[in-house]
């Protein structure tokens, strides 16, 4: 029975498992349990699978949410934004799953509901708001190649950007505007979406978080729910979200509205 004292969180995954990839699977149930484990004291979780859903599906579970996370996975499909497939080290494409969650994340901007994207989450994000990706990232310093296996993520420092709203979520966590934080993608932000800023770089010069000003809208380049890394960072990121949440009925509204 659902507890409604809670605000209910929907976090969005490509698909529920990869067929016949147990490596992959295993990885994702890894973060799958730590963000469980940080949400379900405050929050009762609804999990949606986009490449189920698509465009049409996910935003009508977003109707019943307080706050949505888009979880990490396989590159978005460069069609997207204006590219073209062949590049280097291209993995498996789900286009539905795609356009589930752009959808995901234009609903959150339209109803003012709290959006936390992770990893490819974050590029999604980007490419939502019209921003482009670049393809690999050719020096491979921000994934480790055998990580499916060891499950270790590259772990280096980014700087947090000051006034930014992320600088203020983590700022419990922050020394000096700075973050450890846990590495696993080889692509990341080109051409910053329309209206959207950039809140945290990597020493070199890699988009590591970006924000909205006008929507409660984070995207984190990076893993905060990798179990090696301080639960801490993932529990404030939580916590902004459910400062940030509006009522549902104010959120219907402007729903119906546009």
């Amino acid at each position: 029975m659902t507890n409604h004292t809670k605000p209910t969180l929907l976090i969005s995954n490509v698909l529920p498992a990869r067929p016949g990839d147990e490596a992959y699977n295993n990885i994702c149930m890894r973060l799958w349990d730590r963000l469980l484990q940080a949400a379900l004291p405050t929050w009762n979780v609804i999990r949606e699978y986009a490449q189920e859903d698509g465009a049409e599906g996910a935003p009508l579970r977003a109707r019943s949410a307080d706050a949505i996370i888009i979880m990490g996975g396989e590159d978005v499909h460069p069609v997207h934004y204006g590219a073209s497939q062949g590049y280097n080290r291209e993995g498996h494409h789900w286009y539905r799953a795609d356009l589930g969650q752009l959808a995901l994340v234009d609903y959150a901007a339209s109803t003012g509901t709290p959006l936390l994207g992770i990893c490819r989450g974050m590029q999604l994000i980007n490419t939502a708001f019209g921003g482009t990706l670049e393809q690999d990232i050719a020096d491979g310093t921000h994934t480790n190649p055998s990580i499916l296996t060891d499950h270790l993520f590259v772990r280096h420092n980014v700087r947090v950007e000051a006034e930014s709203h992320l600088q203020r979520v983590l700022s419990p966590v922050l020394r000096d505007s700075q973050l450890t934080i846990s590495s696993a993608h080889h692509q990341r932000v080109d051409r910053l979406g329309d209206n959207l800023r950039v809140s945290a770089y990597a020493p070199d010069g890699t988009v590591e978080a970006i924000e909205s000003p006008d929507a409660p809208i984070i995207g984190v380049q990076w893993h905060p729910e990798d179990p090696a890394d301080d639960i801490a960072q993932l529990l404030v990121l939580l916590r902004h979200m459910d400062a940030r949440r509006v009522p549902r009925l104010a959120k219907a509204s402007t729903t119906l509205v546009a």
